[in-house]
């Protein structure tokens, strides 16, 4: 697993929005380093790197979610009628988005491991001349965890596309740097 890309610029006497205006960019560039490798279904590290950059993306975003809440200014982030969301329900859309793909990501993982796990258990009973009746278990096994896989993998791509072509990304950036964060001075008093 890559480690996290070291964030710079955050200050800790600026405030809480300046910081998520810093950080956040930081964190989706982190995600998009990963994009060159998701055509090729081989590249599991890659793709399983890019779900720890989702959910460190993710995890930053509810962290910071507070800031972009209780605005009044409109701003486009990607989705159908977006622009009829408040900022703060179109956050909660980003992250719906992101959890999606973090969640698909992480069943390609899990396919990944298994069939590891079960090719190297196979492999053993092949080996010892132990095949006996549950090999072609196993094998139909494997065969049913690649078919998931794939098809998983063919949705995650899907739903990347999508994103892609609505310029998600873009528009991420935009709705970070946008002047809809709240600034301290102006929250009532036990908001936080």
């Amino acid at each position: 697993m890559a480690k996290a890309r070291k964030v710079t610029g955050v200050a800790p006497l600026r405030s809480y929005y300046e910081n998520a205006r810093i950080i956040l960019p930081q964190r989706l560039e982190e995600v998009y380093t990963w994009e060159p490798f998701i055509r090729d279904e081989t590249r599991r590290e890659e793709l399983h790197n890019m779900r720890i950059s989702i959910k460190r993306l993710r995890y930053t975003m509810e962290l910071f979610r507070v800031a972009y809440q209780n605005g009044s200014q409109q701003s486009a982030v990607s989705g159908q009628g977006s622009s009829d969301l408040t900022p703060d329900n179109q956050y909660a859309e980003c992250l719906a988005k992101l959890v999606d793909l973090q969640e698909i990501l992480g069943d390609i993982h899990d396919a990944d491991v298994v069939l590891e796990v079960l090719a190297d258990y196979a492999s053993q009973l092949g080996n010892q001349g132990k095949q006996g009746p549950v090999y072609p278990g196993i094998v139909r096994l494997i065969a049913r965890t690649e078919k998931a896989r794939k098809a998983d993998y063919e949705t995650f791509l899907e739903k990347w596309d999508q994103l892609s072509a609505a310029g998600f990304k873009q528009e991420l950036l935009s709705f970070f740097n946008s002047s809809v964060l709240v600034h301290c001075s102006t929250m009532v008093s036990g908001e936080f």
